[in-house]
């Protein structure tokens, strides 16, 4: 039987997980060398969270972090994950930000890039295969799982025939919430396989309990690679521990990873995690309910805590009912970033108004009127009619990069940085977050409380990714 490549996750999902993306770089840097000499197939690093954390609250540079990253990892390729349209940010970019995001990316290290849209809209993540196959990147489609009764057999197997046709290199599937069950990812992959002719790789998460068995029937399946986390970052919110896949599908003649330097980066990791206590969520074990509700475990954290913060911790059993409710009313659509924050945004306001859509945020509107992209289901009419009722400022703006970069030259121009906008990554952290990139060029150390209610304040439910 063919085994299947290890993909990473420690620097990116796997503390994006269980410490809520708050590793710094000085944090990382010590180990990669070691990362790099283990033989995964790649090193998930970048993307995701990541990106706006380094900004936010880290005082980081995500660039400088991909370039540290990229000068000490050698021989292992680098991978991101990408919001199709939405990159690393909540909104849709025009077709120039996309390319020159891609472009840079891929001049800065990244191999891999990890392609997905929270609506599975094929539309919404054709253009950036496109771009990565441009400059010569694996440009990886990847199909958000989700049970439902609209998400079937078939409807994934015309999606993956959809991502294939678009050009993409590999085809990922990503249980963001631990939904996919053993036997279903069996025969799923199953047919993967015979129906396409690209490789195939599986991101699981362990919230549910599953993800061991789910991993293996997958190497059983005939999956080509695998994600896992070190086993000091993996488990509860995150994914199955790395030496445990390793000594599944392995017996002890044949295993080629050296499980002494596994143990040796676990304890390094394991160390590194005690100095993010904090930022770690309340869930001690298996969350099953998860597959009863939906609700991930990272976006019910986030929400707990905020709860918490209103002192309506009382009103915790009623969000959760909430969340799956409003799903069901737009039509069955995945719970990933950004369609996590924006129902978990709309499910507090229902719950904290004691009654439902008296409110609506503007990215729950726009999401409704499908300016996100296709929702997968019908949605609820009596819901619709609400939603045409109210009128709102508009949520997206495609600033061309040419509109942004002279935008951007105002502000270095007035904040005494006339080199700055010279710089394309700088550029491209002013587009995709420009609060946050003013702060931090301008040495601001403002970082306050997330709002409750916007999608582009605060923390957000990070986790979901």
């Amino acid at each position: 039987m063919k085994y299947p490549s290890i993909t990473e996750l420690v620097l990116r999902d796997g503390q994006q997980s269980l410490i809520a993306t708050r590793m710094r770089l000085s944090d990382m840097t010590p180990i990669l060398s070691k990362l790099d000499n283990v033989g995964f197939s790649s090193l998930e690093v970048w993307g995701g969270a990541t990106y706006d954390c380094c900004l936010r609250f880290l005082n980081e540079d995500p660039w400088e972090r991909l370039k540290v990253i990229k000068s000490n990892v050698k021989k292992t390729h680098l991978q991101m994950l990408l919001r199709g349209k939405n990159l690393v940010g909540y909104k849709k970019y025009d077709c120039t930000v996309i390319d020159l995001f891609i472009k840079r990316s891929s001049e800065n290290g990244i191999d891999i890039f990890r392609i997905f849209d929270a609506l599975n809209d094929i539309n919404n993540i054709a253009y950036s295969i496109e771009c990565v196959n441009k400059y010569n990147g694996n440009s990886q489609g990847t199909i958000s799982y989700t049970t439902s009764p609209v998400h079937n057999e078939k409807y994934w197997l015309k999606l993956a025939k959809d991502i294939e046709d678009a050009g993409a290199k590999s085809l990922g599937i990503k249980d963001m919430a631990g939904l996919l069950k053993p036997k279903t990812a069996y025969n799923l992959i199953k047919k993967l396989k015979r129906n396409l002719n690209i490789p195939i790789h599986l991101h699981t998460h362990a919230t549910t309990g599953l993800s061991d068995a789910t991993n293996f029937k997958a190497y059983e399946a005939g999956v080509d690679n695998i994600d896992t986390s070190i086993s000091s970052f993996s488990n509860l919110y995150a994914h199955t521990a790395t030496e445990s896949l390793i000594s599944m599908i392995y017996d002890e003649n044949d295993n080629p990873f050296n499980m002494n330097e596994l143990a040796e980066i676990s304890d390094y990791f394991q160390n590194i995690r005690n100095k993010y206590g904090q930022y770690e969520g309340s869930m001690k074990g298996v969350d099953i309910k998860m597959l009863i509700n939906q609700v991930p475990g990272g976006m019910l954290s986030i929400l707990e805590k905020q709860l918490h913060d209103l002192n309506k911790s009382d009103k915790l059993d009623d969000l959760v009912k909430e969340i799956p409710r409003i799903r069901k009313d737009v039509g069955y659509i995945p719970l990933v970033t950004p369609t996590s924050q924006i129902i978990g945004a709309q499910a507090l306001l229902n719950v904290l108004d004691n009654e439902r859509y008296k409110n609506l945020n503007k990215e729950f509107i726009d999401l409704v009127k499908g300016e996100y992209g296709k929702i997968p289901g019908d949605v609820d009419k009596a819901l619709l009619k609400i939603v045409d009722s109210k009128s709102h400022d508009q949520t997206f703006e495609s600033m061309t990069v040419d509109q942004a970069r002279q935008d951007f030259k105002e502000f270095c121009n007035d904040n005494n940085l006339k080199n700055l906008y010279k710089s394309d990554t700088d550029l491209l952290n002013y587009i995709l977050f420009t609060k946050e990139s003013k702060d931090y060029y301008t040495k601001s150390s403002v970082v306050s409380m997330n709002d409750l209610i916007e999608l582009q304040e605060g923390f957000g439910l990070y986790m979901s990714d």
